[in-house]
């Protein structure tokens, strides 16, 4: 059981206050680690579900789900494949061999993986997810859709 609270406003310190005291009591043994700083997860979420959207509204991939799915298998899915031999190894082992349109689908929605879909861009490092954006940039801008205003936001 491990918990990962992001503390920004005193109701989220309470929160973590809370669980730990909860969890002290009923386990009286818990590991605490704490450092300053944001969680960048959230922001490069949100700046991919936008590219996502723009992906959706200027191409003919379909909804942003769709948007989703085609960047985690082409772009997310290279990236572990290149720099993670743990990746790699499970993905030839059980995904490989599936149908293309199949692999798409777990990549969205779906009973086996929740709704996060097959795990990529959770599994990224920072270099990675900065890697996975510009190469969202690199394989869509040709294509005409425009990024430069959601990135100038998440610079700032």
């Amino acid at each position: 059981m491990t918990d990962k609270i992001s503390v920004n406003c005193q109701a989220r310190l309470t929160q973590a206050i809370t669980q730990l005291t909860t969890m002290f009591r009923e386990k009286r043994f818990v590991v605490v680690s704490l450092r300053p700083g944001k969680d960048r997860t959230l922001d490069q979420n949100r700046l991919w579900f936008a590219m996502y959207k723009r992906i959706a509204e200027m191409t003919q991939i379909g909804d942003e789900a769709d948007a989703r799915r085609y960047c985690k298998l082409h772009i997310g899915v290279q990236i572990l494949l290149n720099e993670d031999a743990g990746f790699q190894a499970e993905w030839y082992r059980i995904m490989r061999h599936l149908p293309y349109e199949t692999k798409l689908d777990m990549m969205g929605e779906c009973h086996l993986f929740g709704p996060d879909g097959f795990p990529v861009t959770s599994l990224f490092n920072r270099a990675q997810g900065i890697a996975y954006t510009d190469r969202i940039v690199a394989r869509f801008a040709p294509q005409g859709v425009y990024f430069d205003d959601l990135l100038s936001q998440e610079a700032a």
